[in-house]
């Protein structure tokens, strides 16, 4: 197995004006429950943050990321490698709808996604290419991401993804209507007093349990600084993120 870099610290580049992760995909990695045996999928990996991030929590069976825009692939296929771990995450670059993720028909233990929230016609759509497929659902809706990660899944596999709250009930009703069964959600507040900006959902294929509504995690106190819980999320990633010398084309 390749390690990270010589200083055993994430390296990830990522653009300097085009999409740029912020603080999805660290809750996201988190809040999974992953075990040593598990095959994970990660759709819309963007610049490969979720799979780095995941390699310092545990050493899985198999990462796979899958990416629509080639400059994000590309991006992905640059940090993995930099960071030694071409031999623990494989890239794909498609549309995750249209491309054949599997060839031998495996299926996957978990599935993780931080999609895009925006339905068409809602909001202004963002004139940066890579900002507007991230944001709108341009290239992905909802009902499809959930369709095809049904397939994708093994029977009793999860399904995790961030969403917002203002989407609760229609998250809710097409995850049901696939036979996958809501058991844990956390809101994500921005401070104590705030209203929710984010939920974590996790949904287990064909196998009904009871949902369970986790603690709240609160990002900031009200004096402004991180919580303790956002400073231990932080903290179990060693990471480093460089965006200094990259500009969107």
């Amino acid at each position: 197995m390749n390690s990270l870099n010589s200083s055993n610290t994430l390296l990830i580049k990522q653009p300097k004006d085009g999409y740029r992760y912020s603080i999805e995909p660290f809750l996201i990695a988190d809040f999974a429950k992953l075990y040593s045996e598990h095959r994970l999928l990660d759709i819309g990996t963007g610049c490969g943050i979720i799979p780095l991030l995941i390699t310092i929590q545990i050493d899985l069976k198999e990462i796979v990321g899958i990416e629509i825009q080639k400059s994000l692939y590309d991006l992905a296929v640059s940090n993995i490698s930099n960071n030694g771990l071409s031999n623990r995450v494989r890239l794909i670059h498609g549309d995750f709808i249209k491309t054949t993720i599997d060839d031998d028909n495996q299926s996957f233990d978990i599935i993780v996604s931080n999609p895009p929230y925006r339905k068409l016609n809602t909001g202004r759509i963002n004139p940066k290419h890579e900002k507007a497929i991230a944001r709108h659902e341009l290239s992905i809706t909802l009902e499809a991401l959930i369709k095809k990660a049904d397939k994708l899944l093994k029977h009793g596999g999860t399904f995790c993804m961030a969403y917002p709250p203002t989407r609760l009930n229609e998250v809710q009703k097409k995850l049901y209507s696939h036979k996958l069964f809501p058991s844990r959600i956390r809101f994500i507040h921005g401070s104590p007093d705030a209203e929710a900006r984010i939920f974590l959902i996790e949904a287990v294929k064909r196998h009904q349990v009871d949902c369970i509504i986790e603690p709240p995690l609160f990002v900031y106190n009200d004096d402004g600084l991180y919580s303790k819980k956002m400073e231990k999320i932080y903290a179990s990633f060693n990471y480093h993120s460089w965006t200094d010398h990259l500009k969107e084309e």
